[in-house]
């Protein structure tokens, strides 16, 4: 019941920012033309005419419905008025910082709010003229125009995975764009009814944003006619509902009337946004009193300590052990240290499965066992090492060629040649690997021993997104930070498969009989080819991690005095949580503090709010001339 009531007050303090195209219009709100515009609560410098509050109720009501069996009619209604206060508060600091010039809405603002209220419309047209073309159709979807038809499905295993190097995303001061000038409602009706009413948009266009899509024109004279009819019904159903409510039926003036009301909504909603932005911006020191400064050297210092005091109580240090403390997502590494006998270590990886071609010849050996076919690599070691032999380690001949993985784009694509999957080969993906590394390295000037090491282990882990088939832990971004995570200590694999942790510690005995006095064998010096029975692994090291902490706190006794707040802050921007990363411990622990902040679950402009009503009501800046009752409510929202 708790995490019901909790559940429901935070998407009522969210929701009447949000819009949907029926919702608080006159499809499901009662009008009262006679007292519509009567004042019924006023909110610092904004007053709310009753017709604005039913609407804002149909919208409250339309989206949390389902939770009013939970509460009381008195608790729903406070919850609501809160809502709505909160709302009119926002947007009406927000116009003060508006019309003195501290925020601004950009003329890309203006022009998406149009783009939005269109779409919006086209897309309830795009129900109305697919029903009636179903019915002259008999119901056939495959004779719709294409542009009506559902986007064609596409194989899961068409779209992997991106790859992005992690980069720490600082939050930076607001930024006022040139404020645009809101075309007029007039002119952009003309526009619509003159081209935007058909203009469409290929629903399979790859694109990152749908903002990005491109405008298409329906020229077919008879499709142009039957979009036309669709149009014309939906101005039909706002002309009836106004003649319902006793409003004026007169067709433009219904047409307008609606486009007033959703260019409001979407106004008032991109107003908000752009205010919030300015608030969250202040985080790094320039608002007032308790919003002062959260991301500062001390407070980064502060929470750096308190990682390492949690991971220590979380573990025994009598023993062996190691942590990794993740950021509120469980996505991000932020500490990685060690106590005890045995190294930890990491190794990143391209995974090349075993082919149905692979199959094959496995079959054609001796004792193998058709019904064995997803087990093989447990059951007959002995074929094992045959085809070790055979495919792997001679990589000249057809035998390697049965080994390949499929190629993907830097958008996560499968490349094709011919509409068919590209094949890469083991020995191609460490050719080519070879030829990028060469390059990468002519182009560094003077470059150090650790400035070498990330190179290789960073284009590694860009070929591991490339070419790997591991799909689970590319979608993993710890193990793209980090890499996996072996210990030295024999047959204590955890979760990794013997084969793999086996190879993992062969490259860590190189790097420890070599250490940095042979760099083929340095860490990122040496790419090992492993057997496990998911296929074969082209195997790095990537890093190697000693016991003890990275930053040693115990002489530093208080984080209070600036000068040991910046001996800390000159190591923590100095030490690489991994070499398959550029960003630092410091990087790491400050996007902490800000996503807990300013990032999607961030809590700044929540607890600002909050502020902020409880100022305007100890301040009397919230007035109800006219409180509406929950029965008076509900029976104007049908």
């Amino acid at each position: 019941m708790k995490n019901i009531k909790l559940k429901f007050l935070s998407i009522i303090l969210c929701v009447c920012m949000c819009l949907t195209f029926l919702s608080g219009c006159s499809l499901f709100v009662k009008r009262e033309t006679a007292n519509a515009d009567e004042i019924v609560m006023v909110v610092g410098e904004r007053e709310i005419t009753r017709q604005e509050l039913v609407d804002a109720y149909s919208s409250f009501y339309q989206q949390n419905y389902y939770y009013f069996m939970y509460y009381d009619e008195d608790y729903i209604m406070d919850t609501f008025y809160d809502s709505i206060a909160a709302k009119y508060m926002i947007l009406s600091e927000a116009e003060k910082l508006l019309k003195d010039g501290v925020i601004s809405l950009s003329q890309e603002d203006y022009d998406d709010i149009w783009k939005d209220i269109f779409d919006g419309i086209n897309s309830q047209i795009d129900t109305k003229e697919k029903a009636m073309l179903l019915q002259l159709l008999g119901g056939d979807e495959e004779k719709l125009p294409k542009r009506l038809q559902d986007p064609e499905e596409k194989d899961d295993e068409e779209k992997a995975y991106k790859y992005e190097a992690y980069e720490a995303e600082r939050v930076e001061a607001y930024k006022k764009e040139t404020a645009g000038t809101a075309p007029k409602i007039d002119d952009q009706i003309k526009e619509f009814k003159q081209k935007g009413l058909f203009t469409y948009y290929d629903k399979n266009e790859e694109v990152e944003d749908e903002k990005d899509r491109t405008p298409l024109y329906i020229t077919d004279s008879a499709e142009k006619e039957k979009r036309n009819d669709a149009f014309n019904k939906y101005l039909a159903d706002l002309k009836n509902n106004a003649k319902a409510n006793k409003e004026d039926t007169d067709i433009d003036a219904v047409f307008k009337k609606e486009i007033e009301r959703l260019y409001k909504s979407y106004y008032e909603s991109a107003l908000y946004d752009e205010y919030k932005e300015y608030i969250d911006s202040t985080v790094i020191g320039t608002a007032n009193g308790e919003f002062d400064n959260k991301l500062s050297d001390a407070e980064i210092v502060k929470k750096y300590r308190e990682l390492f005091n949690i991971s220590k109580e979380g573990n025994s240090i009598e023993t062996n052990y190691v942590s990794v403390v993740t950021s509120s997502s469980n996505s991000s590494l932020i500490l990685y240290h060690y106590n005890g006998e045995f190294v930890y270590f990491t190794v990143q990886h391209i995974l090349v499965p075993f082919s149905d071609e692979v199959l094959d010849v496995l079959k054609n050996e001796k004792g193998y066992s058709t019904s064995q076919d997803n087990y093989f690599r447990e059951v007959y070691e002995e074929i094992r090492e045959i085809y070790y032999k055979k495919g792997i380690t001679e990589v000249e001949g057809e035998e390697q060629n049965v080994l390949y993985t499929t190629e993907r784009n830097d958008k996560g694509l499968l490349v094709k040649d011919n509409g068919v999957n590209r094949k890469v080969t083991i020995k191609e993906i460490e050719e080519k690997y070879a030829k990028e590394l060469q390059k990468r390295l002519a182009a560094l000037e003077s470059p150090t021993e650790e400035e070498k090491t990330r190179v290789k282990t960073l284009l590694f882990q860009e070929f591991a997104w490339k070419y790997s088939s591991d799909y689970n832990s590319l979608s993993n971004e710890l193990s793209g930070v980090l890499g996996f995570t072996i210990s030295s200590e024999k047959d204590k694999n955890g979760s990794w498969v013997k084969d793999f942790a086996n190879g993992a510690r062969k490259l860590y005995e190189a790097y420890k009989a070599n250490g940095e006095t042979n760099e083929s064998d340095d860490i990122g010096g040496r790419i090992e080819r492993v057997v496990s029975d998911y296929g074969v692994h082209l195997m790095m090291l990537t890093g190697v991690y000693t016991a003890g902490d990275v930053i040693d706190l115990s002489a530093l006794s208080s984080s209070s005095e600036d000068g040991k707040v910046s001996e800390i802050v000159e190591i923590l921007k100095s030490t690489y949580i991994s070499n398959l990363t550029t960003e630092t411990y410091y990087d790491y622990v400050y996007d902490m503090i800000k996503d807990s902040y300013v990032g999607s679950n961030g809590t700044y402009f929540t607890d600002y709010r909050n502020q902020l009503m409880k100022s305007y009501k100890d301040n009397n800046k919230i007035e109800y001339k006219n409180k509406l009752s929950f029965k008076t409510l509900n029976d104007l929202v049908s």
